[in-house]
């Protein structure tokens, strides 16, 4: 019986070691995309601001501006 123990024991440490390495992953991850979240604001950015002139654009032609 105390074979049993033990082995439960030491699957249970596994399992908390497991989802240990899971959570510093998932933070790693997390991290990396807080690092890289204020480019994807800019590259946003300049996309909006590019559609908008593109569209002043067409306005001034289509006008006859």
């Amino acid at each position: 019986m105390a074979v049993d123990a033990d082995t439960r024991d030491m699957l249970d440490v596994r399992e908390k070691i497991a989802h240990i390495d899971q959570m510093l992953a998932d933070h790693d991850r997390k991290r990396q995309e807080i690092a890289l979240a204020p480019w994807a604001m800019i590259f946003t950015g300049m996309g909006a601001a590019a559609a908008f002139f593109a569209a002043g654009a067409a306005f001034v032609k289509l006008i006859g501006g």
